[in-house]
């Protein structure tokens, strides 16, 4: 279904309109710019499918992952009254989103949407926590790869030792399953998550609780078998600490153009706040 909204938007198109200049008897000619208009933002997110995005049927940029407003300054030309957008999916070429940007308009917000490759929705939509209880969702990304993944609170026991090179010496680790085989390409279910009961072996030890991704298969540690590199941002219950808490965790294994492999990864609830 396609969704309409008469709003001003504000993008970094003026290049191409620039660029798509005409010519007369061999000279190149500028269309007239009538105003320039400030203010954009866009955010949002999409998985599942990439986004399209066109103004006035020129292609401008793709959207995967995050969507939001990279640098400040970004202006939209304007040539006539009014300048159409829409966000095509680019598996099909579908148009899934339209807005009317109008040259007499002040601000161009975007409304924040998510896209998860079927369906474009105004807002990500998450359960409201109930009580103390923590809860999460996670989703693998399948670009990045097709094997399963577990996700564990690890429980690291370590003693100080400044004569050491790394001060911090792990002696034991205590593992607590959270999601066991999570396919890449879909959102789990809403998993609680346990307060991570542990004792130290000795009174001088002391204990950090992470919560790190590993290969389903091999139990490697799904970044380069590092497990510091595979550690994500997950807040877990202390008992008695705060309120409940919901989450949902995007994940994506990634190479950076040093040739670097990293996990990449977003929690959508702190992406759209109520």
């Amino acid at each position: 279904m396609i969704k309409k909204i008469r709003i001003i938007y504000l993008a970094t198109i003026l290049p191409v309109l620039l660029l798509s200049a005409c010519e007369k008897d061999g000279t190149p000619m500028l269309p007239a710019i009538k105003a320039f208009n400030e203010n954009f933002n866009i955010s949002g997110f999409v998985i599942g499918d990439t986004i399209v995005q066109y103004f006035d049927n020129v292609k401008i940029r793709e959207y995967y992952g995050q969507v939001r407003t990279v640098r400040t300054g970004n202006q939209l030309a304007f040539t006539t009254d009014e300048i159409n957008m829409e966000l095509k999916r680019k598996s099909t070429g579908e148009t899934i989103y339209r807005q009317t940007f109008n040259i007499n308009d002040k601000q161009s917000i975007v409304p924040p949407f998510y896209f998860d490759g079927l369906k474009f929705n105004e807002g990500y939509a998450y359960p409201v926590p109930k009580e103390n209880e923590y809860t999460a969702n996670f989703y693998v990304e399948s670009n990045g790869s097709s094997a399963p993944v577990d996700i564990n609170i690890e429980v690291l026991e370590y003693y100080e030792d400044s004569t050491k090179p790394d001060p911090i010496v792990v002696v034991h680790t205590t593992t607590i399953p959270l999601a066991e085989n999570v396919q890449p390409g879909s959102w789990t279910p809403y998993l609680k998550i346990p307060v991570p009961m542990v004792i130290p072996e000795q009174d001088d030890h002391y204990l950090y609780p992470i919560v790190v991704v590993r290969d389903s298969k091999t139990k490697d540690y799904y970044i380069s078998k590092n497990r510091d590199m595979s550690v994500i941002s997950l807040e877990i219950p202390y008992d008695g600490v705060s309120p409940g808490k919901v989450q949902s965790i995007y994940l994506n294994r990634k190479t950076s153009i040093e040739k670097v492999t990293y996990l990449e990864s977003f929690d959508l609830v702190q992406l759209f706040p109520r």
